[in-house]
């Protein structure tokens, strides 16, 4: 088996340098319709990095989308060794839109594909004769291109805006406005109780926030 990388957009996924355009305008530096160059971009994809990795430390995941095609040779079981933190259900296979199965699911439809986390492993089982499975692999962004798509549910759109916006203010000799300060501490301040999970619930993923289900 050989994983290569596949490009194909699901709901809440965005691009890097979009997000950055959006921060830019919340701070007046662009107009609508307007984009950043490349050397902006560059800088602020570092902020970025920096800005989701500290998020990281207080719970608030976001990831990177990181598509992978698995080759296949018919039916059986396939082993993914890449470091992901979850796989979309939302895949292809030979070219066809599929829904994949967890295992840990009891569904009663037929799935073409089910998948398991074995650590550090990940399996994929194929009940069908096919050549090509595409899916979309969820990583932290340690590493971050203008390029890469993040995976951003909607809740955590305008509060990374807006905490972007702030971060990369100086780079660009603005000073934000106290509104702007407040609606970003407002914006983080509802995401963080709206992630907050009750210890009853049992959650696969770090926060209250399940990929896959779009």
């Amino acid at each position: 088996m050989t994983a290569e990388r596949a490009v194909f957009l699901l709901e809440n996924h965005m691009l890097v340098s979009k997000l950055i355009n959006l921060s830019l305008k919340q701070l007046g530096v662009l107009a609508a319709g307007e984009n950043a160059d490349a050397n902006e971009v560059a800088d602020a994809v570092d902020a970025l990095r920096g800005l989701l990795a500290q998020w990281a430390t207080e719970r608030l995941y976001i990831y990177k989308v990181q598509p992978i095609v698995i080759n296949l040779t018919g039916t059986g079981t396939y082993t993914l060794s890449e470091t992901i933190q979850s796989v979309s259900d939302h895949a292809k296979l030979d070219d066809e839109k599929i829904l994949m199965a967890r295992d840990l699911k009891n569904i009663g439809e037929y799935q073409p594909v089910i998948y398991s986390e074995q650590k550090p492993y990940w399996k994929f089982q194929v009940l069908e004769d096919a050549k090509k499975l595409e899916i979309n692999a969820y990583v932290l962004p340690t590493e971050l291109e203008s390029f890469d798509e993040i995976d951003l549910p909607t809740k955590y759109e305008r509060p990374l805006i807006l905490s972007l916006a702030l971060e990369i203010a100086p780079m660009f000799g603005v000073e934000p406005t106290q509104t702007m300060f407040m609606n970003q501490r407002q914006a983080v301040e509802l995401l963080k109780r709206s992630n907050s999970t009750p210890f009853y619930v049992q959650n696969d993923l770090p926060v209250g926030v399940r990929h896959g289900c779009y």
